[in-house]
């Protein structure tokens, strides 16, 4: 439980940065924005609002798979293969994502803003690993030794 909380706590330092870098594109960045109507990142508390929320819902999203093995309502491996599944798109959009900033207008938006839209799909990618590699392992049933009954004797042939 703690080292969830420690990376709950380095998540949110990592949302931050991403806000930040997301809300400092250069002139050009800053007309994309205007001309693209992205006004959900035009500000701190709105980029701010947007990165949490996308990131909020992943984790959400995780933090349900964990419960459900833990509930052993699936299988630990389904989960594993789910949150797999989930930071597989995370990745294609981590590509898609660098791909978009390598050529065209977006090339020319400013390294902060890049790298700020290039963390969010990697913080995502974080979530679902992190997860994946901490979910709580089935319990195992034992086997109870066999008992042996204190009124039989070996001697009674």
């Amino acid at each position: 439980m703690k080292n969830r909380i420690t990376f709950y706590l380095f998540l949110m330092a990592l949302i931050v940065l991403d806000a930040v870098l997301i809300r400092s594109p250069n002139l050009i960045g800053k007309l994309g924005l205007w001309f693209y109507k992205y006004h959900y990142l035009r500000t701190f508390p709105k980029a701010l609002l947007t990165v949490s929320l996308v990131v909020g819902v992943s984790a959400i999203l995780a933090e349900i798979v964990r419960y459900v093995v833990k509930k052993e309502l699936i299988k630990r491996i389904t989960g594993q293969v789910i949150l797999f599944l989930l930071a597989v798109v995370s990745l294609i959009l981590l590509t898609k994502v660098v791909m978009d900033f390598s050529g065209g207008t977006y090339s020319h938006t400013g390294i902060r803003f890049k790298s700020g839209a290039y963390l969010l799909p990697a913080i995502l990618v974080v979530v679902f690993i992190y997860t994946s590699i901490t979910l709580p392992r089935l319990r195992k049933a034992i086997d109870e030794a066999p008992v042996l009954n204190p009124t039989t004797d070996s001697d009674d042939n």
